[in-house]
């Protein structure tokens, strides 16, 4: 008889503490997802196997400038770039790793674009018809780099391009966007 007893309140104290362990599991993935349900994405989603490469990328490159998406310049100018680091737009970048190259090469021509036959390889922003395919309308700065992105996405220092600070967000909700 008292070895069935023993064994119920084995069981009951089993099933308490699995019970405790679960609803503190569940509470905390729920807390972690309610943090901020608003938060902007990523604009582009990036796979699995390129993500390290993101990673080093904006490492790299926010480390000195805002690093900009690889949506906004072709697949033939970030080649260029970083194929060049001893003559990136005048700077020579020291200590670049040929394997952290690879890397960043494979993350950027993935999400870029390339250009048309015949059409000239752009080197800066402003000379992109990627870029303004991306802004249909807007009154951009003068002049366009990626110093001046901050003017209307306030958190791309983050690398977040969705966020736009508060006069672009009144903007785009009186348009109707």
């Amino acid at each position: 008889m008292k070895q069935k007893k023993d064994k119920k309140r084995y069981l009951l104290i089993l099933i308490s503490i699995v019970a405790i362990g679960w609803s503190t599991i569940m509470g905390s993935i729920t807390t972690k997802a309610m943090a901020n349900p608003m938060a902007p994405k990523s604009v582009d989603k990036v796979a699995d196997n390129y993500k390290v490469g993101k990673e080093i990328y904006l490492e790299n490159c926010s480390s000195c400038h805002l690093a900009i998406p690889p949506e906004v310049l072709p697949t033939d100018t970030w080649k260029t770039i970083l194929e060049n680091p001893l003559n990136h737009y005048g700077t020579r970048l020291q200590g670049v790793i040929r394997f952290n190259q690879v890397l960043m090469w494979q993350y950027l021509s993935t999400y870029s674009r390339p250009i048309s036959v015949n059409e000239t390889e752009p080197k800066f922003i402003a000379q992109s018809r990627y870029f303004f395919a991306l802004h249909p309308g807007v009154d951009l700065p003068s002049p366009v780099s990626h110093t001046s992105c901050l003017e209307c996405h306030s958190r791309a220092s983050d690398f977040d391009f969705r966020t736009l600070g508060e006069e672009w967000q009144s903007r785009t909700i009186d348009n109707g966007q």
